[in-house]
């Protein structure tokens, strides 16, 4: 399915956030799900990567999704919000904005929600990484 680019008005990675958003307040995509590859996206909707990217942005502010560094972008827990409330959301960003921004900033949540993300990813690298030297250790003294 390509986005009616030519048909709408609207920057395609407002497109693109939008048929998300509705396969997220259907409930087609659930809190948890894990959103399909950028690749998958560009593909689906014919658009480029940073139009992908930018409508992840999107989405990540306005608190539907979020994203782990090397394992993609999740619904959130809490994508209770209306098409409605999201729409009006996003106008009043983009208003603030202005036309000469097209890239949506990051919420507060969802950058605190990636760096903790981050740090758990970090944790398990250096225990990974304590057991390895355990045993590189080990291996040493034999």
């Amino acid at each position: 399915m390509t986005l009616p680019l030519e048909d709408d008005s609207r920057p395609p990675y407002v497109q693109a956030a939008e048929v998300l958003r509705r396969e997220i307040s259907s409930g087609r995509l659930k809190p948890g799900d894990k959103l399909p590859s950028s690749r998958t996206l560009q593909d689906r909707y014919g658009i480029a990567s940073s139009t992908v990217q930018n409508a992840l942005r999107l989405l990540k502010s306005e608190g539907l999704v979020y994203s782990v560094q090397g394992r993609g972008s999740f619904v959130r827990n809490s994508a209770a919000t209306s098409p409605a409330e999201a729409a009006l959301s996003a106008q009043g960003r983009e208003e603030q904005a202005g036309a000469a921004d097209d890239t949506p900033g990051l919420s507060a949540e969802s950058l605190a929600e990636d760096m903790k993300a981050m740090k758990a990813d970090i944790k398990r690298l250096e225990e990974t990484v304590s057991r390895l030297l355990e045993i590189v250790e080990a291996q040493q003294r034999k």
